[in-house]
């Protein structure tokens, strides 16, 4: 195992266990961290045992988890395309460090090749980290190499540590023409305090990737009218990712509405938080 992996691994670990203690301690975001977190270990874990099986076999997993985040992408572009067709979309993205800023995201191909200029992309625009939080999780999470003060090479602060509601609606207040706004970082943890989301102009939001843990009350038709979350019952397999669209979206994703947030809950209570 490289020591790559063991940090992101250690990392994951100490987060899993913030995580539960601050759902211990009433915090919403507490249980969606650590089950994150957990994913984290996990993926880290695999790719250690698959690394050993050779590169070619490693390129295949990368491969398959990539068009996995494609159909997952297309399948919530489709679903827009058919109910707000003529819309303008505003897509919100994680901001990339070093290397992982000219590359693609799956996500954001996937979305637009599902909306297939149905509706107008208008710009893909990224939160910027605060300065003092990124030198502060620099100090936090020390790697070998990184420059003094700075950004551990190429690690981002996770989202939780900086992505507030306030840094949402100055990102938002700084854009227009547009009445979609799509994340794929979700919503602040503290999104009960944005403004943006109070306004009665709000554009409606769907959201590709991040928790929806605590926003089940906000599934309104002027709201949050798409979320693509992954499905408790996820299949992962070393099985080629299955050329029906809705068979592979099925195997990892649910597609939650306000039409279908009330039965997919039902069968699925621990997607969202209980009493939410």
């Amino acid at each position: 195992m490289s020591i790559v992996q063991i940090i992101i691994m250690v990392a994951a670990g100490i987060g899993m266990i913030v995580g539960l203690s601050k759902q211990k301690a009433g915090a919403a975001w507490g249980k969606p961290l650590a089950v994150a977190c957990i994913i984290v270990a996990l993926i880290a874990a695999l790719w250690s045992s698959v690394r050993t099986l050779g590169g070619k076999d490693t390129q295949q997993v990368v491969d398959r988890e990539i068009m996995f985040q494609k159909i997952g992408g297309k399948k919530l572009g489709m679903h827009l395309a058919e109910k707000f067709s003529g819309s303008k979309v505003l897509i919100l993205t994680e901001p990339r460090l070093g290397a992982q800023a000219g590359k693609p995201n799956p996500l954001v191909e996937g979305l637009k090749e599902g909306l297939g200029g149905k509706l107008t992309v208008v710009a893909e625009v990224s939160p910027e980290i605060p300065a003092d939080k990124a030198k502060a999780f620099a100090a936090e999470m020390p790697m070998e190499g990184a420059p003094a003060g700075g950004m551990p090479g190429e690690m981002m602060p996770p989202l939780e540590y900086w992505y507030t509601a306030k840094i949402f609606d100055e990102l938002l207040g700084k854009q227009s023409g547009f009445d979609v706004l799509v994340t794929t970082i979700g919503l602040p943890q503290d999104a009960r305090n944005s403004k943006a989301l109070r306004d009665k102009s709000r554009p409606k939001i769907a959201v590709l990737n991040g928790s929806i843990y605590d926003l089940k009350g906000a599934f309104k038709p002027d709201m949050i009218v798409a979320a693509i979350t992954y499905n408790p019952k996820a299949v992962y397999d070393d099985k080629p990712v299955p050329k029906d669209l809705d068979e592979a979206f099925n195997k990892r994703f649910l597609l939650v509405t306000p039409d279908t947030m009330a039965q997919i809950s039902s069968t699925n209570p621990d997607i969202f938080r209980s009493g939410n």
